[in-house]
């Protein structure tokens, strides 16, 4: 294949918010979101398989009365955003700490006890979730797909 020898447009379209087609579910704005091994979208769970974490909603969508795909959810795919902590009460000590996804909403600090363990982010700060409960802000840079 030959290298270019003249300018190319390569149609760039900046990737921090994607849209994602949804399965037949429904995804809740804030919570986090990954793709099935079929590449629709569903809330991340660790009971689930052959998941893909793609990012955060930005929205609240519903397909549970629709066909494969019917509807779409914009995903934030970059940033920082504070969870719940599950499992564990946030200290100083857990930050630059792996998050693995607990529930679409909910971190753990370690794998242990998570059928499936997802890695979502990075731990860098504690703050209080928007529910008034103990949090972490996580990092999900280079953890999406």
């Amino acid at each position: 294949m030959a290298a270019l020898n003249k300018p190319y447009e390569a149609f760039e379209r900046p990737g921090i918010v994607v849209s994602v087609k949804l399965a037949q579910t429904k995804v809740y704005k804030g919570g986090m979101v990954a793709v099935n091994a079929s590449g629709w979208a569903t809330a991340i769970t660790p009971q689930g398989s052959n998941l893909k974490f793609v990012g955060v909603a930005n929205e609240t969508v519903d397909n549970t009365n629709g066909n494969l795909g019917e509807r779409a959810v914009a995903v934030t795919k970059a940033g920082t955003f504070v969870f719940k902590a599950s499992g564990f009460v946030p200290a100083q000590a857990d930050i630059g700490k792996d998050a693995y996804a607990a529930s679409d909403w909910e971190v753990q600090n370690t794998a242990t006890g998570l059928n499936t363990a997802y890695k979502v982010g990075t731990i860098v700060g504690i703050e209080t979730t928007a529910t008034g409960e103990p949090g972490v802000r996580v990092r999900i840079d280079n953890h999406t797909v």
